[in-house]
């Protein structure tokens, strides 16, 4: 069987988040994936997090502290969530470490015009015990598109390629850099690689 085909730039070197350019991260990570499956089906995988427990090693449980609007029990994200991700360094292991997060960008896809999906969160200053933006400052992105992939005897494929980085400035961004860069990079792989085999087996099984 041949091997799954590799997005170019698989770890997303030189994307920036909105506040903070690829050149001035201290710790840049990233990780991204071809999934064979609809923009729109693996777009609503990932912000809804009551699917989590079924495919995310690093992070299977997540907390909504607050929502806009009325509609405060929703376990999908949207712009302006607060959230406690309640993560697994060691995904091998039991211990668990709570990181409190609000959606600061959601713009939903649409196939139809090519155009992408695009979620970003960060940390959530307003959470009790956050650190001032001098001693760590954090964004994610996931962006999510349609594209034409070559697969096995050259043959063109409809796929969702998944590209998911991360930025980090800040004093504390060191020592993080030096304690747990590849711990985290193995994470963001394990993330992609886990939401691509959660979204593919729906597939296959229905």
């Amino acid at each position: 069987m041949a091997s799954p085909p590799i997005p170019s730039d698989p770890t997303n070197s030189t994307r920036s988040t909105t506040n903070i350019s690829a050149s001035d991260a201290v710790l840049h990570i990233g990780s991204s994936a071809f999934i064979d499956a609809s923009l729109g089906e693996v777009w609503r995988s990932l912000i809804d997090t009551s699917t989590w427990p079924s495919w995310n090693t690093f992070c299977p449980r997540v907390t909504i502290r607050e929502q806009p609007g009325s509609d405060t029990s929703s376990h999908v994200l949207q712009n302006g969530t607060k959230m406690t991700f309640h993560v697994h360094m060691d995904p091998s292991t039991e211990g668990e470490r709570e990181v409190q997060l609000c959606v600061t960008e959601f713009d939903s896809p649409d196939s139809s015009s090519d155009k992408p999906g695009r979620i970003m969160w960060a940390g959530d200053l307003t959470a009790k015990g956050s650190l001032w933006p001098s001693v760590l400052t954090a964004e994610r992105v996931h962006e999510l598109r349609e594209v034409d992939v070559e697969v096995e005897g050259g043959r063109k494929k409809r796929m969702t390629e998944v590209r998911n980085w991360e930025c980090q400035v800040g004093y504390l961004v060191y020592v993080v850099r030096w304690m747990y860069k590849a711990q985290l990079q193995s994470n963001f792989e394990t993330w992609v690689g886990d939401l691509k085999r959660f979204v593919e087996g729906k597939k296959e099984s229905g």
